[in-house]
Protein backbone atom coordinates (compact mmCIF):
# COMPACT_ATOMS: atom_id res chain seq x y z
CA UNK A 1 0.00 0.00 0.00
CA UNK A 2 1.43 3.43 -0.82
CA UNK A 3 -0.38 6.74 0.39
CA UNK A 4 1.22 9.78 -1.04
CA UNK A 5 1.86 13.15 0.00
CA UNK A 6 0.02 13.17 3.16
CA UNK A 7 3.01 13.62 5.72
CA UNK A 8 5.74 15.97 5.60
CA UNK A 9 7.98 12.70 6.42
CA UNK A 10 7.88 8.90 5.21
CA UNK A 11 8.61 7.68 8.86
CA UNK A 12 4.84 8.40 10.48
CA UNK A 13 3.66 6.29 7.03
CA UNK A 14 6.15 4.01 8.03
CA UNK A 15 5.65 3.11 11.51
CA UNK A 16 1.83 3.08 11.32
CA UNK A 17 2.66 0.59 8.82
CA UNK A 18 4.83 -1.95 10.42
CA UNK A 19 2.42 -1.82 13.70
CA UNK A 20 0.17 -3.56 11.48
CA UNK A 21 0.15 -6.73 13.10
CA UNK A 22 0.63 -9.69 11.50
CA UNK A 23 -0.69 -13.44 11.83
CA UNK A 24 1.71 -14.22 14.63
CA UNK A 25 0.12 -12.30 16.60
CA UNK A 26 -1.92 -13.50 19.40
CA UNK A 27 -3.99 -11.58 21.82
CA UNK A 28 -3.33 -13.15 25.91
CA UNK A 29 -5.98 -14.86 27.43
CA UNK A 30 -6.76 -15.10 31.01
CA UNK A 31 -8.71 -17.83 32.27
CA UNK A 32 -9.89 -17.99 36.04
CA UNK A 33 -11.10 -21.63 37.87
CA UNK A 34 -13.67 -21.77 40.83
CA UNK A 35 -11.23 -23.55 43.16
CA UNK A 36 -14.21 -23.07 45.95
CA UNK A 37 -15.37 -26.94 44.82
CA UNK A 38 -13.17 -29.58 43.57
CA UNK A 39 -14.74 -32.57 41.69
CA UNK A 40 -13.13 -35.65 40.40
CA UNK A 41 -14.04 -35.71 36.28
CA UNK A 42 -15.91 -38.69 35.60
CA UNK A 43 -13.39 -40.46 33.19
CA UNK A 44 -10.49 -39.66 35.73
CA UNK A 45 -13.20 -41.29 38.64
CA UNK A 46 -13.72 -44.32 36.46
CA UNK A 47 -10.42 -44.86 35.62
CA UNK A 48 -9.29 -44.52 39.30
CA UNK A 49 -12.32 -47.31 40.52
CA UNK A 50 -10.77 -49.36 37.54
CA UNK A 51 -7.42 -48.99 38.89
CA UNK A 52 -8.26 -49.73 42.45
CA UNK A 53 -9.57 -53.44 41.28
CA UNK A 54 -6.37 -53.87 38.95
CA UNK A 55 -4.08 -51.68 40.85
CA UNK A 56 -1.10 -53.63 38.33
CA UNK A 57 -2.97 -52.92 34.88
CA UNK A 58 -0.63 -51.28 32.33
CA UNK A 59 -3.21 -50.24 30.18
CA UNK A 60 -4.74 -48.37 32.82
CA UNK A 61 -1.94 -47.00 33.87
CA UNK A 62 -1.25 -45.67 30.48
CA UNK A 63 -4.64 -44.11 29.79
CA UNK A 64 -4.47 -42.42 33.49
CA UNK A 65 -0.92 -41.27 32.19
CA UNK A 66 -2.13 -39.72 28.67
CA UNK A 67 -5.22 -38.18 30.86
CA UNK A 68 -2.66 -36.82 32.90
CA UNK A 69 -0.73 -35.67 30.23
CA UNK A 70 -3.95 -34.01 28.31
CA UNK A 71 -3.93 -32.21 31.72
CA UNK A 72 -0.81 -30.75 32.18
CA UNK A 73 -0.37 -32.74 35.40
CA UNK A 74 2.96 -34.04 34.53
CA UNK A 75 3.97 -35.04 37.90
CA UNK A 76 1.28 -37.35 37.78
CA UNK A 77 1.37 -38.52 34.23
CA UNK A 78 5.26 -39.63 35.06
CA UNK A 79 4.35 -41.92 37.96
CA UNK A 80 1.83 -43.67 36.11
CA UNK A 81 3.91 -44.16 32.97
CA UNK A 82 6.88 -45.25 34.57
CA UNK A 83 4.59 -47.54 36.97
CA UNK A 84 3.52 -48.88 33.60
CA UNK A 85 6.67 -50.21 32.06
CA UNK A 86 7.85 -51.36 35.21
CA UNK A 87 5.01 -53.67 34.57
CA UNK A 88 5.68 -54.29 31.48
CA UNK A 89 8.37 -52.85 29.21
CA UNK A 90 7.84 -54.83 25.75
CA UNK A 91 4.47 -52.63 25.08
CA UNK A 92 5.84 -49.70 22.23
CA UNK A 93 2.87 -47.26 23.05
CA UNK A 94 4.15 -46.96 27.00
CA UNK A 95 7.48 -45.68 25.45
CA UNK A 96 5.50 -43.34 23.55
CA UNK A 97 3.36 -42.05 26.28
CA UNK A 98 6.93 -41.55 27.91
CA UNK A 99 8.37 -39.84 25.37
CA UNK A 100 5.42 -37.25 25.22
CA UNK A 101 5.72 -36.28 28.65
CA UNK A 102 9.62 -36.26 28.23
CA UNK A 103 8.82 -33.71 25.62
CA UNK A 104 5.88 -31.82 27.56
CA UNK A 105 8.87 -30.82 30.39
CA UNK A 106 11.28 -29.98 27.75
CA UNK A 107 13.05 -32.92 28.06
CA UNK A 108 13.83 -33.67 24.45
CA UNK A 109 17.06 -35.94 24.74
CA UNK A 110 14.95 -38.58 26.83
CA UNK A 111 11.78 -37.79 24.44
CA UNK A 112 14.04 -39.33 21.47
CA UNK A 113 15.45 -41.87 23.58
CA UNK A 114 11.49 -43.19 24.44
CA UNK A 115 10.68 -43.13 21.29
CA UNK A 116 13.13 -44.79 19.74
CA UNK A 117 12.49 -47.23 21.83
CA UNK A 118 9.09 -47.24 21.18
CA UNK A 119 9.92 -47.86 17.54
CA UNK A 120 12.51 -50.53 18.26
CA UNK A 121 9.33 -52.21 20.29
CA UNK A 122 7.57 -51.82 17.02
CA UNK A 123 8.77 -50.42 14.18
CA UNK A 124 4.95 -50.03 12.63
CA UNK A 125 4.00 -47.70 15.08
CA UNK A 126 3.16 -45.11 13.07
CA UNK A 127 2.54 -42.35 15.40
CA UNK A 128 5.71 -43.32 17.33
CA UNK A 129 7.34 -42.57 14.19
CA UNK A 130 5.75 -39.44 13.22
CA UNK A 131 6.74 -37.86 16.63
CA UNK A 132 9.85 -38.68 16.31
CA UNK A 133 9.92 -36.88 12.78
CA UNK A 134 8.42 -33.71 15.08
CA UNK A 135 11.18 -33.85 17.24
CA UNK A 136 13.47 -33.36 14.72
CA UNK A 137 11.42 -31.02 13.35
CA UNK A 138 11.05 -29.31 16.65
CA UNK A 139 14.95 -28.84 16.51
CA UNK A 140 15.35 -28.29 13.15
CA UNK A 141 16.82 -31.34 12.23
CA UNK A 142 14.45 -31.67 8.68
CA UNK A 143 16.27 -33.47 6.25
CA UNK A 144 15.99 -35.95 9.37
CA UNK A 145 12.46 -35.37 10.09
CA UNK A 146 11.33 -35.94 6.60
CA UNK A 147 13.70 -39.65 6.43
CA UNK A 148 11.14 -40.62 9.06
CA UNK A 149 7.89 -39.30 7.47
CA UNK A 150 8.87 -41.46 4.75
CA UNK A 151 9.38 -44.15 6.64
CA UNK A 152 5.56 -43.25 8.85
CA UNK A 153 4.21 -43.24 5.19
CA UNK A 154 5.81 -46.06 3.30
CA UNK A 155 3.42 -48.05 6.20
CA UNK A 156 0.17 -45.70 5.93
CA UNK A 157 0.11 -43.65 2.57
CA UNK A 158 -2.92 -42.01 3.43
CA UNK A 159 -1.92 -40.65 6.56
CA UNK A 160 -2.47 -36.76 6.11
CA UNK A 161 -0.62 -35.64 9.12
CA UNK A 162 2.49 -37.42 7.54
CA UNK A 163 2.00 -34.70 4.67
CA UNK A 164 1.17 -31.88 7.23
CA UNK A 165 4.28 -32.41 8.76
CA UNK A 166 6.40 -33.22 5.34
CA UNK A 167 4.79 -29.34 4.06
CA UNK A 168 5.96 -27.78 7.18
CA UNK A 169 9.67 -29.26 7.07
CA UNK A 170 9.51 -27.87 3.78
CA UNK A 171 8.24 -24.34 4.63
CA UNK A 172 11.42 -24.38 7.22
CA UNK A 173 13.61 -24.73 4.42
CA UNK A 174 12.33 -22.62 2.31
CA UNK A 175 10.96 -24.63 -0.10
CA UNK A 176 7.49 -23.33 -0.85
CA UNK A 177 6.40 -25.05 -4.30
CA UNK A 178 6.98 -28.02 -2.26
CA UNK A 179 5.62 -27.31 1.39
CA UNK A 180 2.14 -26.37 -0.87
CA UNK A 181 2.02 -29.44 -2.80
CA UNK A 182 2.59 -31.82 0.72
CA UNK A 183 -0.42 -29.90 2.49
CA UNK A 184 -2.54 -29.89 -0.76
CA UNK A 185 -1.73 -33.97 0.03
CA UNK A 186 -3.27 -33.77 3.47
CA UNK A 187 -5.91 -32.13 2.75
CA UNK A 188 -6.49 -34.57 0.21
CA UNK A 189 -6.65 -37.34 2.73
CA UNK A 190 -7.91 -35.28 5.36
CA UNK A 191 -10.55 -32.72 4.40
CA UNK A 192 -11.50 -31.26 7.40
CA UNK A 193 -7.69 -31.10 8.48
CA UNK A 194 -7.93 -27.34 9.78
CA UNK A 195 -4.05 -26.36 10.56
CA UNK A 196 -3.61 -27.48 6.93
CA UNK A 197 -6.15 -25.37 5.74
CA UNK A 198 -4.28 -22.28 7.88
CA UNK A 199 -0.54 -23.06 6.21
CA UNK A 200 -1.84 -23.20 2.82
CA UNK A 201 -3.40 -19.97 3.12
CA UNK A 202 -0.21 -18.74 4.73
CA UNK A 203 2.25 -19.85 1.99
CA UNK A 204 -0.27 -18.65 -0.62
CA UNK A 205 -0.76 -15.48 1.14
CA UNK A 206 2.84 -15.14 0.96
CA UNK A 207 2.97 -15.05 -2.36
CA UNK A 208 0.14 -12.83 -3.58
CA UNK A 209 -2.03 -15.92 -4.55
CA UNK A 210 -5.63 -15.58 -4.06
CA UNK A 211 -6.13 -19.01 -3.20
CA UNK A 212 -5.39 -17.76 -0.14
CA UNK A 213 -8.68 -16.63 0.96
CA UNK A 214 -10.43 -20.05 0.32
CA UNK A 215 -8.02 -21.71 1.98
CA UNK A 216 -8.62 -19.79 4.87
CA UNK A 217 -12.69 -19.60 4.13
CA UNK A 218 -12.68 -23.62 4.63
CA UNK A 219 -10.76 -23.23 7.90
CA UNK A 220 -13.01 -21.27 8.93
CA UNK A 221 -15.79 -23.72 7.74
CA UNK A 222 -14.23 -26.10 9.82
CA UNK A 223 -13.92 -23.64 13.11
CA UNK A 224 -16.41 -21.16 12.57
CA UNK A 225 -15.27 -19.35 15.66
CA UNK A 226 -11.69 -19.43 14.75
CA UNK A 227 -10.13 -16.31 15.67
CA UNK A 228 -6.59 -17.07 14.15
CA UNK A 229 -8.40 -17.88 10.39
CA UNK A 230 -11.03 -14.93 10.78
CA UNK A 231 -7.58 -12.96 11.34
CA UNK A 232 -5.43 -14.51 8.26
CA UNK A 233 -8.66 -13.80 6.22
CA UNK A 234 -8.49 -10.23 7.19
CA UNK A 235 -4.75 -9.69 7.10
CA UNK A 236 -4.77 -11.34 3.16
CA UNK A 237 -7.34 -9.06 2.26
CA UNK A 238 -5.71 -6.21 3.97
CA UNK A 239 -2.58 -6.90 2.45
CA UNK A 240 -3.63 -6.75 -0.89
CA UNK A 241 -6.07 -3.57 -0.77
CA UNK A 242 -8.83 -5.28 -0.70
CA UNK A 243 -10.80 -3.03 2.03
CA UNK A 244 -14.47 -4.17 2.69
CA UNK A 245 -13.57 -7.60 2.65
CA UNK A 246 -11.08 -7.48 5.34
CA UNK A 247 -13.55 -5.21 7.27
CA UNK A 248 -15.77 -7.81 7.11
CA UNK A 249 -13.68 -10.28 7.89
CA UNK A 250 -12.50 -8.47 10.99
CA UNK A 251 -15.78 -7.34 11.92
CA UNK A 252 -16.63 -11.45 11.79
CA UNK A 253 -13.40 -11.98 14.17
CA UNK A 254 -15.19 -9.20 16.63
CA UNK A 255 -18.66 -11.07 16.71
CA UNK A 256 -16.38 -14.02 17.90
CA UNK A 257 -14.05 -11.84 19.97
CA UNK A 258 -14.87 -8.43 21.15
CA UNK A 259 -11.96 -7.63 22.63
CA UNK A 260 -9.26 -8.43 19.96
CA UNK A 261 -7.32 -5.54 19.37
CA UNK A 262 -5.35 -6.33 16.49
CA UNK A 263 -8.42 -6.15 14.51
CA UNK A 264 -9.56 -2.81 15.76
CA UNK A 265 -6.06 -1.85 14.89
CA UNK A 266 -5.88 -2.98 11.34
CA UNK A 267 -9.60 -1.46 11.22
CA UNK A 268 -8.17 2.07 11.60
CA UNK A 269 -5.35 1.50 9.26
CA UNK A 270 -7.97 0.53 6.97
CA UNK A 271 -10.02 3.50 7.37
CA UNK A 272 -7.62 5.75 7.52
CA UNK A 273 -5.00 4.68 4.48
CA UNK A 274 -7.15 2.79 2.18
CA UNK A 275 -10.36 4.37 2.95
CA UNK A 276 -9.64 8.01 3.82
CA UNK A 277 -12.26 8.11 6.46
CA UNK A 278 -10.07 9.89 9.55
CA UNK A 279 -13.26 10.17 11.85
CA UNK A 280 -13.74 6.00 11.70
CA UNK A 281 -10.09 5.57 11.99
CA UNK A 282 -9.70 7.28 15.32
CA UNK A 283 -13.08 4.79 16.53
CA UNK A 284 -10.89 2.11 15.91
CA UNK A 285 -7.39 3.23 17.59
CA UNK A 286 -9.43 4.12 20.31
CA UNK A 287 -11.51 0.31 20.73
CA UNK A 288 -7.73 -0.57 20.75
CA UNK A 289 -6.11 1.63 23.22
CA UNK A 290 -9.54 1.15 25.61
CA UNK A 291 -8.68 -2.72 25.65
CA UNK A 292 -5.11 -2.26 25.77
CA UNK A 293 -4.11 1.12 27.19
CA UNK A 294 -0.78 0.52 26.96
CA UNK A 295 -1.48 -0.06 23.21
CA UNK A 296 1.98 2.19 21.85
CA UNK A 297 1.32 1.53 18.38
CA UNK A 298 -2.49 2.32 18.73
CA UNK A 299 -1.10 5.79 20.28
CA UNK A 300 0.87 6.41 17.63
CA UNK A 301 -1.49 5.80 15.10
CA UNK A 302 -4.15 7.93 16.47
CA UNK A 303 -1.66 10.91 16.88
CA UNK A 304 -0.70 10.17 13.17
CA UNK A 305 -4.58 10.48 12.30
CA UNK A 306 -4.94 13.91 14.47
CA UNK A 307 -1.98 15.59 12.69
CA UNK A 308 -3.34 14.41 9.58
CA UNK A 309 -6.74 16.41 10.62
CA UNK A 310 -4.87 19.15 11.65
CA UNK A 311 -5.73 18.35 15.29
CA UNK A 312 -1.83 19.68 17.05
CA UNK A 313 -3.17 19.28 20.29
CA UNK A 314 -4.59 15.75 20.46
CA UNK A 315 -1.70 14.61 18.24
CA UNK A 316 1.12 15.92 20.93
CA UNK A 317 -1.26 14.15 23.65
CA UNK A 318 -1.01 10.87 21.81
CA UNK A 319 2.96 10.83 20.63
CA UNK A 320 3.54 11.83 24.29
CA UNK A 321 1.59 9.34 25.61
CA UNK A 322 3.34 6.99 23.34
CA UNK A 323 6.86 8.15 25.40
CA UNK A 324 5.20 7.88 29.15
CA UNK A 325 4.68 4.15 27.92
CA UNK A 326 8.04 3.33 25.83
CA UNK A 327 10.73 6.43 26.79
CA UNK A 328 12.12 7.07 23.80
CA UNK A 329 9.98 5.74 21.31
CA UNK A 330 11.41 6.83 17.67
CA UNK A 331 8.57 7.44 15.84
CA UNK A 332 7.10 9.57 18.12
CA UNK A 333 10.19 11.29 18.95
CA UNK A 334 10.40 12.31 15.29
CA UNK A 335 6.54 12.86 14.99
CA UNK A 336 6.88 15.25 17.76
CA UNK A 337 10.51 17.29 16.43
CA UNK A 338 8.16 17.61 12.99
CA UNK A 339 5.84 19.52 15.52
CA UNK A 340 7.87 21.69 16.80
Amino acid sequence: MILKNIFTIGCLLSAIMFASCNNEQKQNETKTQDTTSVKTPAQLSELNTQLLANPNSGTLLNKRANYYLNKNNFNEAMQDITKAISIDSSQSDYFLTLSNVYFMTNQTGNSKSALEKSIKLDDKNVEAILKLAELYLYVKKNDKSIDYINMALKIDKYNAKAYFMKGMNFKEKHDTARAISSMQTAVEQDQTYYNAYIQLGLLCAAQHNPLASQYYKNAIKINPKSTEAWYDLGKYEQDEGYWNKALEAYNELLKVDGRYKYAHYNMGVIYFMGLKKNEEAIGQFTEAITIEPKYVEAYYARGVVYKEMKNRKKAVEDFNACMAITPEYEPAVVALREMK
